[in-house]
């Protein structure tokens, strides 16, 4: 009886856990919840971290993504490409400058007025995401195409997390 009693706590408990997990919760509320899933779950501070804490490791990891597309694009202004390029590279170098102060707005811990502000700066930084796209049309660059699409899923994830703040 004991054992019997002992394996149903432990199957509740389970079946706690898994109702409460955050990060699967919020992401699948994201336009690609297995990205989302994928990138919260590889940063080790995720696993305990409340939403404020998954906003800044986002914001991380969406300037990681942005600095990447900036660098494709600089590799790419070339030629014909060049002005086309700049224009990215301005609009990724905005996105990189909101990001941050995001990253500020964060740290602050002012959630009366965080969220506003943070979803108008997400919104900021998906145009400028998606001026570069406009740029190229359907001539775009494979790698900055598949550069951008990162920016979008990451920044997706932030605008959907900055919600439940």
């Amino acid at each position: 009886m004991g054992s019997l009693s002992a394996g149903f706590l432990l199957l509740l408990l389970l079946n706690t856990c898994q109702a409460h997990d955050l990060i699967a919760d919020v992401c699948s509320e994201s336009d690609n919840p297995t990205l989302c899933n994928r990138i919260l779950r590889s940063d080790p501070h995720s696993s305990q971290a409340q939403i404020p804490t998954l906003c800044e490791i986002i914001v991380q990891k969406a300037l990681a993504s942005i600095e990447a597309a900036l660098d494709v694009a600089k590799s790419l202004s070339k030629g014909t490409n060049k002005e086309k390029c700049d224009v990215c590279a301005k609009s990724y170098s905005n996105a990189i400058d909101n990001l941050r102060e995001c990253l500020r707005l964060l740290k602050m811990n002012d959630r009366s007025s965080i969220t506003t502000i943070l979803q108008k700066r997400v919104s900021k930084i998906r145009i400028d995401i998606t001026t570069c796209d406009a740029e190229f049309g359907e001539n775009q660059p494979p790698m900055l195409k598949a550069a951008n699409r990162k920016c979008r899923g990451v920044t997706s994830m932030l605008l959907v997390f900055s919600k439940h703040l």
